[in-house]
């Protein structure tokens, strides 16, 4: 609810802190925010009240609903809440309370508090490890049974409350007395407005009040420990809090001494507006490119009527010439084209369109001429690596360059950029074209070679390649009697050093070039054992391979894999008319199956052992309790596929009713 909250807005006038007047009854919220105690308090905390059936009065994108956790119980019929957030040693939130007409379904006992409050409590058995209390007024929902005590005593006063000992706290909640949802936030943690963080701050508020369906007020507002931190600066801070609201105006700031406030009137019919309109974008373009065209077009798969004056397209980050991309549109809608000069188009080129709106902007983009296609020969013998342009677009030499790194260079934006172990550009001076190869020396098996346009990073290849050893390795499982085969198989291929192709029946290497690893550690059973050199077809069988182990086939002198598998056991299934049958593969046994059933309503699970007795067997069947296309009327749906699991985690088989 405090995410809710943000982008929210405060009213004041300049001598006491009012909000805009609703229309409509305003919220109180003394009867929950009295059974708040002071045992709760925090240096760094946030405190919430909502006011549900007050916000559902306008017509909002999303419903407003309590977080209740794993509690049984009808989130529709809280009509009230407030609870308590703590950041000081980590996030907590050691108290809700509920104004619900909902009973808990779970069995409770008759508890009296240190001061003589009786209650009904329950120690609630749940994920969250919560425990709950009920008046019958409302649920206190708490991390221990001593907080639910100290709740009932402060509502009955025969405790300390939170508002009276925390009077940061209250004044926060009654800046903006009559609002509909309120939050207040004390403390070091405090999730103030940017630019904000860096001064002395008593409190942040926020709130929101409706005043009608279309029209909700947000307003926020900063409690400083000085006067002197509330700048022009500030206020401009504030006041982009509410950049991506829809207002009908500028929002309205006040400031009296060290608070300073800002508010806006959202406006719920325009956010409809803009979320129901589908932005221009979803860029296509042909990847056959007549580049004696005088331009480039640009087809826009999806979007609604949208203003070109709204409508922003950039070519690698900068805005292009809307004289040019605009094409004479007024407007731009799905099936439109726009344009981009022919001269300007290049390989790796970023396009994108932005659609400015209410609510901020979306944006849609892709990539021009970002992949070409190259080929490469790798004599793991001597280190040399051919690479082959084999494509038909001309490429300026000059700006292609070879980066070897020892592995795909994965890497996320937060992170420094990997850098290769070695680059060249070895067609500077030259235009690509189909056929021409270069060489680089160095490189060892496992490596990947990217072909960068204007630079070696990640972000600038339109290829890549990888230096792979000889010959690769495929798998054949026996469940029943856990054995492994792993057969090693070459393919043809043409030495660096060599004009003719040596085939694939004629190529032998060395036994110990190759290693079987289980679970990262080298197998009982390798090639060597029954090698000295091998061929294509080289056999090796393991026994007693159980099912879920890790199994790779690698280059030994760098672990580069050639062949991976898990074991595990396969089922061929058959659908009919929501039937499933075994037609073939192994006997597994009933109780260790479930079957995943997906519709286009829902998903759901059967237990096979439920509908099996024994094993699941060629020839056994259980049904799906589910439409098909000829019989799409049943609750389920239509079914769409249903897999089988094994042991809770092994996709063991699968089916469709178009399969």
């Amino acid at each position: 609810m405090i995410t809710a909250l943000s982008g929210s807005t405060v009213a004041t006038t300049e001598s006491e802190r009012t909000p805009v007047a609703s229309t409509t009854t305003e919220s109180s919220f003394d009867d929950v925010l009295a059974y708040l105690p002071a045992a709760v308090a925090d240096d760094s905390m946030v405190v919430t009240a909502v006011d549900y059936d007050r916000l559902l009065e306008a017509d909002q994108p999303h419903d407003p609903r309590p977080s209740i956790g794993s509690l049984d119980i009808d989130a529709e019929s809280v009509s009230k809440s407030a609870f308590v957030t703590s950041y000081t040693d980590e996030f907590s939130q050691p108290l809700r309370v509920l104004v619900t007409d909902s009973e808990l379904e779970a069995e409770t006992e008759t508890r009296e508090s240190d001061a003589g409050i009786e209650y009904e409590f329950t120690a609630h058995d749940s994920r969250d490890e919560t425990v709950v209390g009920t008046d019958g007024d409302v649920l206190v929902v708490a991390t221990d049974a001593e907080t639910v005590d100290a709740a009932f005593d402060a509502k009955a006063g025969e405790g300390d409350r939170l508002l009276e000992s925390a009077s940061t706290v209250e004044d926060g909640l009654t800046v903006f007395d009559g609002s509909d949802a309120r939050t207040v936030q004390v403390g070091d943690e405090q999730m103030a407005p940017r630019d904000v963080e860096d001064a002395a701050v008593e409190y942040v508020v926020r709130a929101q009040t409706v005043l009608d369906r279309d029209t909700m007020e947000v307003s926020i507002g900063v409690q400083f420990e000085d006067e002197s931190a509330v700048t022009d600066e500030l206020i401009e801070t504030l006041e982009a809090e509410f950049a991506y609201t829809a207002t009908a105006d500028e929002p309205a700031v006040e400031v009296d001494g060290a608070f300073v406030s800002t508010t806006v009137e959202r406006d719920l019919a325009a956010e409809r507006a803009v979320r129901e309109h589908d932005s221009p974008g979803s860029l296509h373009v042909d990847r056959e490119i007549d580049f004696d065209d005088e331009y480039l077009e640009i087809e826009l798969l999806r979007g609604d009527p949208t203003p070109i004056e709204d409508v922003t397209f950039e070519v690698d980050g900068e805005e292009y010439d809307r004289d040019i991309w605009t094409n004479g549109h007024g407007k731009l809608e799905a099936g439109d084209t726009i344009v981009m000069d022919m001269d300007d188009v290049e390989p790796n080129l970023s396009i994108s369109l932005s659609h400015d709106h209410a609510l901020g902007g979306s944006s849609s983009g892709t990539s021009i001429l970002s992949h070409f296609r190259f080929e490469s020969e790798f004599d793991v013998d001597t280190g040399e690596l051919v690479v082959t342009y084999d494509d038909d677009f001309p490429l300026d030499g000059d700006r292609v360059h070879l980066a070897v790194y020892e592995d795909r260079p994965y890497y996320r934006p937060d992170e420094e950029t990997p850098e290769p172990r070695t680059s060249a550009q070895p067609w500077t001076g030259e235009t690509l074209s189909e056929g021409d190869t270069a060489t680089l020396d160095g490189v060892e098996p496992g490596d990947t070679v990217l072909v960068g346009w204007d630079g070696t990073a990640y972000d600038d290849s339109i290829s890549r390649v990888q230096a792979r050893p000889p010959g690769r390795v495929s798998f054949e499982y026996d469940y029943d009697s856990e054995r492994l085969e792993a057969v090693l198989e070459f393919d043809s291929r043409r030495p660096a050093s060599e004009t003719d192709e040596v085939e694939a029946s004629d190529i032998e290497r060395s036994a110990s070039e190759y290693e079987l690893l289980i679970d990262g550690e080298p197998a009982d059973t390798q090639w060597t054992d029954e090698f000295e050199t091998v061929s294509s077809g080289a056999t090796i069988e393991l026994t007693d391979v159980p099912i879920g182990v890790d199994v790779e086939a690698v280059w030994a002198a760098t672990e580069t894999r050639i062949g991976s598998t898990q074991p595990q056991p396969s089922v061929e299934l058959e659908y009919d008319a929501g039937t499933i049958e075994h037609v073939g593969g192994d006997e597994l046994s009933a109780a260790e199956l479930t079957a995943e059933v997906w519709t286009d309503e829902d998903r759901f699970e059967i237990e096979l052992g439920d509908e099996i007795d024994g094993d699941f067997e060629e020839g056994e069947t259980f049904t799906v309790d589910a439409g098909t296309e000829a019989d799409s009327d049943d609750e389920f749906g239509e079914v769409y596929h249903v897999s089988v699991r094994y042991a809770g985690e092994y996709q063991v088989g699968y089916a469709s009713p178009n399969r």
